[in-house]
Order: structure tokens, then sequence, then C-alpha cells
């Protein structure tokens, strides 16, 4: 009995140890590109015809990210000037796909995550109140 839950519990730990290094966010390019992907679909209504573009797109430029990042090295600020013009690219590469109601909808939901970011789900934290 004793082996069986040292065996379960060392299962744990390796599983465990595995998980804390891939890290929460720490996604493929190919997963990146697919969950934009997905969210543009929902969010901006593609058509059928745009969402194979669309995806070939959302995976360039999450490879191309990815690998501003792996140069970054942690040290963001270098790369931030670089990741704005890729960032650029990738609404230049949109407008030929997108319609332009779907690009206003695109640049405001960007806005948005920009805006949200870091802030993560604050459901069950205490409200702060500022007067006292």
């Amino acid at each position: 009995m004793k082996k069986i839950l040292f065996a379960i519990a060392c299962l744990f730990v390796v599983s465990g140890t595995m998980f804390a290094q891939r890290g929460n966010n720490q996604r493929t390019p190919e997963e990146n590109a697919t969950r934009m992907t997905e969210r543009m679909k929902t969010e901006l209504n593609l058509t059928p015809e745009q969402i194979a573009p669309v995806d070939s797109i959302n995976l360039v430029f999450a490879k191309a990210q990815a690998k501003l990042m792996e140069k970054a090295n942690g040290d963001f600020a270098s790369v931030r000037e670089d990741m704005q013009k890729l960032n650029a690219l990738r609404i230049e590469a949109y407008e030929k796909v997108l319609t332009d109601e779907q690009i206003i909808a695109y640049k405001k939901m960007m806005a948005d995550r920009m805006r949200n970011r870091g802030q993560g789900d604050r459901s069950n934290r205490p409200e702060r109140n500022p007067q006292q």
C-alpha cells in the first residue's frame, strides 16, 4: 500500500513540475494563432472566405512575435519598437482581407485587450474603498 501511495505521489510531483516549467501563459505560436483566429471569428463575424487568410496571417505574425520575445530574453522594452512595427504590418495584412468595419472592430478589440491586460479575474477580490 505504501508503494502505491508513493508512486502516486511521485506522479503528482512529476506532472506538477512539467506543468510549472511550461507556465500558464506559454503557448506555442500555433496555439496563439489558432486562439486569435477563433476570437476574431466570433468577435468580427468573419466570413468562411476570410477564415483561412486570417489564420495564415495570425500564424506568420505569431511566429514572428515569438522570435521577438525570445530575442528580448526578459527585456521587453528592447523589442517594443519592433513589436509595434510588427503590429502595424499585421494590420496592413488584415486590411487586405477584412472589411473597414471589421478593421475598426479589430482595433477596438485590441485596445480593450491592452486596457485590461494584467487585471485578471477580480471577481473574488474584496472591493477597495478609497474613502477609508
